[in-house]
């Protein structure tokens, strides 16, 4: 499976960070972990989920295309989380291949 977009968003007191890939059949798989914000005298109320460990669900769907892999990834946030998903943003992952 190949990376094609990185995912990162919100939902509640949930941040998401993960990809969606495609498999050598086509199909876009996006993943998410979740990581849980944390309010407190001595933490920030929005921290790096850098070097946190997930703390929450780890979600998944899958689609014929990577836009429907992502709309489905927020439906199953949704769900799993209880709340609405209230920011998204996706980046491509550009690979350079040396041509021969």
């Amino acid at each position: 499976m190949r990376v094609v977009e990185r995912i990162t968003g919100t939902a509640g007191r949930y941040v998401l960070a993960g990809t969606v890939s495609c498999d050598d059949l086509g199909r876009y798989i996006a993943h998410a972990n979740t990581y849980l914000l944390r309010t407190g005298v001595l933490s920030r109320p929005l921290r790096s989920v850098a070097t946190a460990q997930a703390s929450g669900p780890g979600i998944e769907a899958s689609g014929v295309s990577a836009s429907e892999a992502r709309t489905r990834l927020c439906v199953e946030a949704m769900e799993r989380l209880g709340t609405a998903v209230t920011s998204f943003v996706w980046r491509p992952v550009l690979v350079l291949v040396e041509a021969e």
